[in-house]
């Protein structure tokens, strides 16, 4: 019956709470489109990915929208596509049991409402900058978007019809790089972001935002393909313009970038392919191309291409734990 239902659910969060508190782990956590979600500790996604064994389900994976990476300490913030914002904490996320989606927890979705963005944060910054699917950016102070979170009201207000924000960045200081699914690119600074909002680049109608950097200064980045193909390019090769707008720049040739991400020392990327199974990959595989091609393979995915990948600023399985 319902009393002992809530009972019981209260009993589930009490243990996670608890297991949270012990724990120092960092999990990968998986998001729906519809606000269901799972958590799952790196040294047993490891486990899964040695073994070849599905995560999720097929009828999960249909939903999947999400992976990242978390410590018990971050904060999850996700953007839904209504452009509201919804904040929530490592211990209210189910654990993985099994392979299909736990039973939902926590905040609920209207009806026509999907998850578009979901991050980990340890330190919010002083700026955060939104991004839109199809380029539209906007900066808000972290005390202005809080307050937004807290009052249910919509972050960005899109000049575009059907737009939805896909990405929420560090907006403190650099420029922001943003990247599409065609491969294309711009580099401008945030302080040239007009207050009202700007359009960041010109883009095909079928072509939208799949990927958004903050760059404090000049460094490598890499750039993945749905496909298993990759390469790093130095940021230096591309300067920043004074101010958004105008046609992007070709970065990788390619019609499936999945995500971009800054290099960092020892790091390694996590997938997560359609048929539900993880895939580790270290960083020393994805090599530097000095110029725009299709990148280098750097992981065979044969028929089962990658839905969604999160860098792991770790490489020994020791660092894991």
């Amino acid at each position: 019956d319902r009393p002992h239902a809530l009972a019981r659910a209260e009993q589930g969060v009490a243990h996670r709470l608890l297991a949270s508190e012990t724990s120092t782990e960092p999990a990968a956590v998986f998001f729906s489109d519809w606000l269901q979600s799972a958590r799952l500790p790196l040294a047993q996604a490891q486990r899964l990915a040695h073994e070849e064994r599905p995560v999720l389900n097929r009828q999960a994976m249909i939903g999947l929208r999400h992976l990242l990476l978390a410590r018990p300490q971050d904060e999850l913030l996700l953007l839904t596509s209504q452009g509201r914002g919804l904040k929530m904490q490592l211990s209210a996320i189910p654990p993985l049991e099994g392979d299909n989606w736990p039973a939902a927890d926590g905040p609920g979705l209207a009806d026509s409402e999907r998850v578009t963005v979901a991050l980990a944060v340890a330190e919010p910054p002083r700026f955060w900058t939104v991004v839109t699917r199809r380029g539209f950016v906007r900066q808000l102070l972290r005390i202005d978007l809080d307050i937004k979170l807290t009052k249910g009201e919509q972050l960005i207000e899109s000049p575009f019809r059907n737009d939805e924000p896909v990405a929420l960045v560090n907006g403190d200081r650099g420029d922001l790089l943003l990247l599409t699914r065609w491969g294309k690119g711009v580099r401008f600074p945030h302080r040239a972001i007009a207050a009202e909002g700007s359009v960041a680049l010109e883009m095909e109608p079928d072509d939208e935002i799949a990927a958004a950097l903050s760059l404090p200064s000049d460094g490598a980045i890499l750039i993945l393909t749905a496909a298993g193909f990759g390469m790093r390019r130095d940021t230096a090769q591309f300067a920043a313009r004074s101010r958004p707008g105008g046609a992007g720049k070709t970065l990788i040739q390619a019609f499936d970038v999945l995500g971009a991400f800054p290099c960092q020392p020892q790091a390694q990327l996590l997938y997560l392919t359609h048929s539900g199974k993880l895939a580790f990959v270290p960083l020393t595989d994805v090599p530097l191309h000095q110029r725009s091609s299709k990148g280098s393979r750097v992981r065979v995915f044969d028929r089962d291409p990658a839905v969604a990948v999160t860098l792991i600023p770790w490489r020994s399985d020791a660092d894991l734990r």
